[in-house]
């Protein structure tokens, strides 16, 4: 019976079934409980016969899936098309009570739960296969980076996953109950909303219990209640503090703090920030809702240094699982256990940091096409063979037996790295002194002022980064410097030969534009272009043939973003201004604008937030903070060097300070001095309780889960740790969130 329900591959329910016939007299004596275990653990030692089973047809059949425990990938499933079942809608998606754990250590514990996956997902756009047969699994608290080129279908899979997008073919399964959030690339919010109104949406749910429950408590003040009522208040009270109402404002001022909105901004209209921090507000409303499965889409992008750093640290730690689209090396290597690649519509899996990924997938290629080789050469030296000896008696059962070897070799198709960009930005001669000097330079927005006596010396073929936080006027001054923004006060002197491109970091968009076409849209902007001046650049940023009538609209992220370095191709220069140009480029195409701005021998000044890009390509650096413009006439690496100065020279001016006014009153500039350093101390502490608070809720958390565990319920002293450790959590947490509640009032 056991080797008929194996062969035909039943479900384990079936077995099940019948192992518990067959110890049906033991539970009776034994008790109900231990029955059970051991019929469980019966069950999984044959799910492990089962999976070794199939394993082996696979190899026999060349399907061996990538084996999660080995040095370079994690578990594909190889798994035929499923029938439609009673859970499954009309989107693909499979809502299923829990997904079947794939692995387990043989001692009741698993090693890999998966929360959700995608079983063959085909799609195709026209005569074009975006998706072929797309399989993966994301464990339980799993981090995979979703790698590959603009275009590839990255985002178009998350939509898949999320719901929005039916495949053509294919499944997505989840676990019941599983809570999905996915970051966009593009933010709208009512034009009235402000940072933190907007974030703070992220608990609409429970803020509506909040009010339906103040208006029962009103209800009670004015006339008896009924049992129903009182029912609902006990259900909404209970929700309430359960749900994080009390902790709501907090936390939500806590991770705007954390992407960079200082208390003003978090309650300024975000129709007054630029879209970049939209992003950002997106991204905490996300955070703030604490999905069990994070989609990420380009979370770096519009974030600052500090920023970036913030949100490495907090998905570290977040509870959840999470699958992530981001070019960034560094980050994705601090966040992400191994990368999903997804190239030509297939994905191969690989868990290593993105550094030797690369290594090893350009060594896979080299194997695939060193075995493609070695096979093409056999079918040509068997199909000389035969043509010589098929025709020859004697030799007949030679040459027969050849055709059979010859019908049995399959050459692997060897992997493309497909088009890339091709960058080569047109110069223009430039003989002068300077590209831009500024004398005293102001800039003002109503009473707050941006910088004031702003002084710097731009030589041609200086490659210049233009750093500081978000909101201190880096992309001001870049627009100043292009043309499209006056200036208040001083004087900016521009070479007299000197033709900018300026590439702007982020572009309203009117429905017009959304519905125009690529090619037609860049022939607006160069109307004594021709069309194949157009077509010719466009097909340097990879659109080329049908692809320039696309939509702009629909295009990702880094295609926009190709297509406006496309415009520069079309117009020659010697000083090209680019605000955040690597924002939504892979990281091929990364590498290859990095190269070409490195060989464009005319001015180029550039705002990023990528370390290494920053690293790599300038030579003067011009920190735009507090108010002023600073200049340093050396690499990013001399930049660092002197800011740590600047901060070592500044805490041992306070240290003087301190010192001196302990034997005299001090002076007003000496009180000013103390106020700020009270305010950073202030900051700084802030920063560290909302840390430390995030840490703590984190751990919480994770307890919770641990908690529901059967081993941990039914150890007494593990119950016991667990219990005492959450009841300590809790009362640091309401010690925290008090000294952060009075450090806010402090600033206020």
């Amino acid at each position: 019976m056991l080797r008929r329900n194996l062969k035909c591959g039943n479900d384990s329910q079936y077995i099940k079934h019948e192992c518990s016939d067959a110890y049906g007299k033991n539970a009776q004596n034994i008790g109900r409980q231990r029955a059970l275990r051991l019929v469980d653990s019966i069950c999984f030692e044959i799910a492990n016969v089962v999976v070794c089973v199939s394993r082996c047809r696979q190899q026999r059949h060349g399907k061996t899936a990538p084996n999660r425990h080995g040095n370079a990938r994690t578990h594909i499933p190889q798994t035929e098309p499923t029938q439609p079942c009673p859970g499954r809608r009309n989107d693909g998606i499979v809502q299923t009570e829990q997904l079947k754990p794939r692995f387990h250590d043989g001692n009741g514990s698993y090693l890999f739960t998966p929360v959700i996956e995608a079983r063959n997902i085909c799609l195709s756009f026209g005569d074009r296969e975006l998706l072929r047969s797309v399989s993966f699994q994301l464990g339980d608290r799993g981090r995979l980076c979703l790698a590959g080129s603009n275009g590839t279908g990255k985002s178009t899979l998350f939509s898949i996953l999320m719901g929005e997008l039916k495949p053509d073919s294919g499944q997505v399964i989840r676990s019941g109950g599983l809570r999905m959030g996915m970051l966009r690339q593009h933010a709208e919010f009512p034009p009235e909303a402000t940072a933190y109104s907007a974030a703070l949406q992220a608990f609409a749910p429970v803020l509506e219990k909040a009010r339906e429950l103040e208006a029962l408590h009103e209800v009670m003040g004015q006339r008896e209640v009924t049992e129903e009522e009182l029912h609902r208040l006990d259900v909404l009270q209970e929700a309430v503090s359960r749900e994080g109402y009390y902790t709501a404002e907090s936390e939500t001022r806590s991770v705007l703090h954390g992407l960079g909105f200082d208390r003003e901004k978090q309650d300024k209209p975000l129709a007054e920030l630029s879209g970049g921090w939209g992003m950002r507000v997106l991204l905490a409303q996300l955070l703030l809702g604490k999905p069990d499965c994070l989609l990420l889409d380009e979370p770096t992008n519009h974030l600052d240094l500090e920023s970036i750093v913030w949100l490495e640290s907090y998905l570290r730690n977040y509870p959840g699982s999470l699958l992530l689209i981001c070019h960034d090396r560094r980050f994705v290597d601090g966040v992400c256990e191994g990368l999903l690649d997804l190239r030509q519509g297939k994905l191969e899996s690989y868990s290593l940091p993105y550094e030797r990924y690369e290594e090893e997938r350009a060594l896979r290629v080299a194997q695939q096409r060193q075995a493609a080789s070695k096979a093409q050469d056999e079918i040509e030296r068997l199909s000389r063979f035969i043509d010589r000896f098929k025709a020859k008696a004697s030799k007949a059962s030679l040459a027969r037996s050849a055709m059979k070897r010859l019908d049995r070799i399959e050459i692997e198709e060897v992997e493309q790295d497909g088009p890339s960009m091709r960058l080569r930005f047109p110069a223009m001669d430039y003989a002068g002194a300077f590209a831009f000097i500024g004398e005293n330079l102001k800039k003002s927005y109503g009473p707050k002022t941006i910088f004031q006596n702003g002084e710097f010396n731009i030589k041609p073929g200086d490659k210049v980064a233009l750093v500081g936080p978000n909101g201190a006027g880096k992309t001001t001054l870049m627009r100043i410097l292009a043309g499209e923004l006056p200036y208040d006060g001083g004087e900016l002197k521009q070479g007299a030969s000197i033709r900018s491109g300026y590439y702007a970091q982020y572009v309203e968009l009117t429905d017009k534009d959304r519905e125009t076409s690529i090619l037609d849209l860049v022939k607006e902007s160069f109307p004594k272009s021709s069309e194949g001046q157009v077509r010719a650049a466009l097909g340097a940023m990879m659109f080329s043939g049908d692809d320039a009538f696309k939509r702009f609209g629909v295009l990702s992220g880094g295609e926009r973003a190709r297509v406006r370095l496309a415009r520069l191709l079309l117009s020659p220069s010697n000083a090209l201004l680019l605000d955040e140009p690597t924002n939504h480029l892979d990281l091929r195409s990364k590498d290859l604008l990095l190269d070409a701005l490195a060989e464009y021998p005319g001015t180029v000044v550039f705002v990023s937030h990528d370390r290494e890009f920053c690293e790599t390509l300038a030579t003067h650096v011009l920190r735009v903070d507090g108010g002023r413009i600073v200049e340093y006439p050396g690499d990013y690496a001399y930049y660092l060097h002197k800011v740590e100065q600047d901060v070592e020279r500044e805490e041992q001016s306070f240290a003087r300070a301190e010192g001196r006014s302990s034997q005299r009153a001090p002076t007003n500039r000496e009180t000013r001095k103390e106020t700020e350093r009270r305010e950073r101390k202030r900051e700084k502490r802030e920063a560290e309780v909302a840390a430390s608070i995030e840490s703590l809720e984190n751990r919480n958390t994770a307890i919770d889960a641990e908690l529901c565990r059967e081993d941990v319920f039914s150890n007494p002293a593990e119950l016991r740790r667990l219990s005492e450790e959450r009841a300590a959590n809790g009362e640091k947490l309401e010690a925290l969130y008090e000294e952060l509640i009075n450090l806010g009032a402090e600033a206020a």
